[in-house]
């Protein structure tokens, strides 16, 4: 079958971009034909043993578009090139806005089906459904805590000129006829699928994703709480630091420590946030790190914390519980949905800290309890959330939507 993959950029990277890599390397070992059409790529970002393989071809802005730099006109001139560029092939899939919606216009008569891998619906286009715990969080924050970034991430999220909400209004109804216009909708959990349904009023079909897997490692018990995440006001990194505060600070428990990795705009104000709560021996910020180094990050880890909010899936939880690390995860989203409360790991009120730190303290002192929880986890992993798995349902809907 000959597969294309359209992502809008390819220099960055996210979980977003490392599924597209992961995706495109398997079917094509497969015995697929697959292309990913991107305006840019930097594969550098991944190991040679996925971009090595890898057909990228990219749009090229067009000198008119670099004179003007105006959005319909990157519109038209990637319509214009996909219309060419997709002849041939069997299936498209679009993943993040607005690749479907360039295909779909692309399409006219050709015959591959179009299918959106759906990540999640633009937030910035659907807050009131994609962001529904964050602009409603006084609902689920307990009396007596304040959540004051939370307050400004919902803020943001619904401030905007006249100009802006015209804009948005129109990229809304273009997403929305983009969307209906897809053969087949293909979401990463049930709670993302959700979220389609209101949306675009489209039945999507739920594939949970899965990520590679190494040899089975041995249960290791950490010394370290960890956290991985891109350093952002959603990520929920602040709860995080304040459940630290509660554990070290109010409890006493000068014994537990947090490990934070990832990079982002809110790491200065992140570390100002620890340092002011006297936790700077406490919580460690150690950056980015190479895709080599995470399985030891993990392992090490006596337990991961993710606790985003509104999440619509979250790899971190599942690469942790394949290095045999027990999570801690937000009570909603699709968090909670990959892992099972009490077998695999503990849910948490992510708009609470001491629920947060509750949640650490459980696993950071019952080790049979967190063994348990991380064998489980990493059996279910192997089982059902391993990227051979995840390339099994995935080609499995995509030869149905062929037929």
């Amino acid at each position: 079958m000959r597969i294309a993959i359209i992502h809008p950029g390819m220099d960055v990277k996210g979980g977003a971009e490392n599924i597209v890599v992961w995706l495109a390397d398997g079917l094509i070992r497969r015995g697929h034909v697959v292309q990913v059409l991107a305006d840019r790529y930097t594969p550098a970002l991944w190991p040679a043993e996925f971009s090595d393989k890898l057909d990228v071809r990219l749009m090229p802005v067009s000198i008119l578009n670099r004179i003007f730099n105006s959005r319909r006109l990157r519109h038209w001139d990637h319509v214009r090139q996909l219309k060419k560029m997709l002849r041939g092939f069997d299936v498209v899939v679009g993943q993040h806005f607005p690749t479907y919606c360039w295909a779909a216009q692309a399409r006219g008569r050709q015959r591959w089906r179009l299918v959106w891998l759906c990540q999640e619906p633009l937030r910035r286009l659907h807050p009131q459904v994609t962001d529904a715990h964050l602009l409603d969080y006084q609902r689920y924050t307990p009396a007596g805590v304040e959540n004051d970034h939370l307050l400004v991430a919902a803020n943001e999220r619904l401030r905007g000129t006249a100009h802006r909400r015209m804009r948005a209004e129109r990229n809304r109804r273009w997403d929305i006829a983009g969307a209906r216009q897809c053969d087949m909708i293909v979401t990463n959990s049930a709670f993302t699928g959700d979220n389609v349904r209101r949306i675009f009023g489209r039945e999507p079909v739920v594939c949970h994703l899965g990520v590679p897997l190494a040899a089975e490692p041995e249960y290791c018990r950490g010394d370290y709480a960890a956290v991985l995440t891109t350093l952002a006001i959603r990520k929920n990194v602040y709860n995080v630091i304040r459940a630290m505060d509660v554990l070290v600070n109010r409890r006493g428990r000068k014994d537990i420590r947090l490990r934070i990795g990832g990079r982002g705009p809110d790491r200065d104000e992140l570390e100002k946030n620890a340092a002011d709560l006297g936790l700077k021996e406490h919580v460690e910020f150690i950056g980015g790190m190479p895709d080599e180094d995470l399985p030891e990050f993990y392992r090490r880890a006596r337990l991961v914390v993710y606790c985003p909010i509104d999440e619509p899936f979250g790899l971190v939880p599942l690469e942790a519980l394949a290095q045999k690390t027990p999570v801690v995860v937000s009570n909603h989203g699709g968090p909670s949905e990959v892992v099972e409360h009490g077998v695999m790991g503990l849910h948490v009120n992510p708009f609470d800290p001491n629920d947060i730190a509750d949640g650490i303290q459980a696993l950071w002192d019952d080790e049979s309890k967190a063994r348990a929880m991380a064998e489980a986890g990493c059996a279910k992993v192997r089982d059902y959330y391993s990227l051979e798995a995840f390339l099994d349902r995935f080609q499995a809907l995509i030869a149905a939507s062929h037929q």
